[in-house]
């Protein structure tokens, strides 16, 4: 019956984001990182022969199953989030939703799912597509063979980085849920995305695998919404709508 809950919360919003054109700009903006990030490997392995550019494709294309399931998806979350609360809010449905028998604790997650899932979705479904095209028709013509992300690339894009999403996306779904401005929320949002890209960037190249990272920022993100979900409460969330 709860997952029944949170599936109906979440299966609203993700309908209105769906929707919007704002979804599709980024899908577009996605498209055009992916042609900037084949530009540079075109650049770099034109004067390599066939070993140096087996070698350089293994480590550029692994780099890229890391990070590409994240940034995407999160480039969606930063669309998604808008219409998980905001609306309601602006709507003032989210009155109605506590009206209803569901916990403040379910709106939360259903919520928090409701940008999860479909952030996912597109964001990872576009890496992999990327991931293919620059496969396929940059990376054999110069190497001879298909490159297969390293098994640790895979696990990442299928466990952490939904993990590492949804953990960030419950804090920020928090901030929209309590405070007056739930665009204060999108701001931490954006905050933690450039950290994150700043952390992985500076922390990968001193050694530290791309998993740990996100490890890591998993469960930092995790204890910081297992300790909020105490302060959250049906009356703090009107008060904040009622302002």
């Amino acid at each position: 019956m709860t997952n029944n809950k949170l599936l109906i919360i979440a299966k609203k919003d993700i309908g209105e984001a769906f929707r919007s054109r704002s979804t599709y700009f980024v899908i577009i903006i996605m498209i055009v990182l992916t042609a900037t990030y084949i530009a540079g490997y075109v650049d770099t392995v034109k004067g390599y022969d066939k070993q140096q550019a087996i070698t350089y494709s293994h480590i550029f294309l692994d780099s890229l199953a890391y990070v590409m399931p994240m940034m995407f998806s999160i480039f969606v979350c930063s669309v998604f989030a808008n219409y998980s609360v905001i609306v309601d809010k602006a709507k003032r449905n989210i009155e109605s939703l506590m009206a209803t028998p569901v916990s403040i604790k379910q709106i939360w997650l259903g919520k928090s799912l409701a940008v999860t899932l479909p952030s996912l979705l597109v964001g990872i479904t576009i890496a992999i597509l990327s991931y293919c095209v620059m496969d396929f028709w940059f990376v054999m013509p110069k190497t001879g063979i298909f490159i297969i992300p390293n098994i640790w690339a895979i696990v990442s894009a299928v466990l952490l980085v939904p993990a590492l999403l949804f953990a960030i996306v419950s804090i920020v779904t928090y901030i929209q849920l309590v405070v007056t401005n739930p665009r204060i929320g999108n701001f931490v949002f954006s905050g933690i995305f450039f950290l994150l890209l700043i952390g992985v960037n500076t922390l990968s190249g001193v050694g530290l695998s791309f998993a740990l990272i996100y490890l890591g920022v998993i469960i930092v993100c995790t204890v910081i919404s297992y300790f909020l979900s105490f302060s959250l409460t049906k009356e703090r969330v009107l008060l904040s709508s009622k302002v």
